[in-house]
């Protein structure tokens, strides 16, 4: 591993395990057996790092979700597809999963929710693009795209956490049920 990946790779696993703002630089060097100069050199600050990281994770992630939440005219079909990929991608990236639901919660004035401001409003674009489009088949949804998109997301990772956290197990027949509890609420 060369020496950027093997900063990334070191700062992704402290900060999912103990939150960015808990985890000093010096740690993160010490750990990857390098210099504090090394570390600027290749990510200019703490920041940049944490940046980094979430161009890298953060688009890998959006594009998979992106194939996924192309919409047919099935919303179902759709959001199973979603949750399928939002569980995969969770379980294939545990590190960097746990490191944004942790960012996703911070206070607004903190480092890290700025940093992953960008990404939350490219996902939130994502979720709402896809139910404005459903909007268009199902006319009781118009205008609640925002609604639906912040529910859908939430209910989705507090279900992907639980399974993260071996505390339930999410196999095609539960997916399908978190869905179907979800559709349940826009049509009822």
């Amino acid at each position: 591993m060369d020496t950027k990946s093997l900063l990334l790779a070191q700062a992704l696993e402290l900060f999912a395990l103990r939150g960015y703002e808990s985890v000093g630089t010096q740690e993160i060097v010490q750990r990857s057996g390098v210099t504090k100069p090394t570390l600027y050199h290749y990510f200019g600050s703490k920041r940049g790092l944490l940046e980094a990281l979430l161009d890298v994770y953060g688009d890998e992630y959006l594009q998979d979700l992106e194939r996924a939440a192309h919409y047919g005219h099935d919303l179902t079909a759709t959001l199973n597809a979603l949750t399928r990929e939002e569980l995969r991608y969770a379980l294939a990236n545990p590190f960097f999963y746990r490191l944004i639901m942790t960012m996703s919660v911070a206070a607004p004035e903190s480092e890290s929710y700025g940093a992953y401001r960008p990404l939350k409003e490219r996902l939130n674009r994502l979720y709402e693009a896809l139910f404005a489009a459903a909007s268009e088949d199902h006319g009781n949804m118009k205008g609640r795209q925002r609604a639906y998109s912040e529910s859908f997301q939430s209910m989705l990772r507090a279900w992907t956490m639980l399974a993260l956290n071996h505390e339930t197990e999410l196999d095609a027949p539960a997916m399908e049920r978190v869905v179907h509890h979800f559709m349940h609420g826009i049509f009822s």
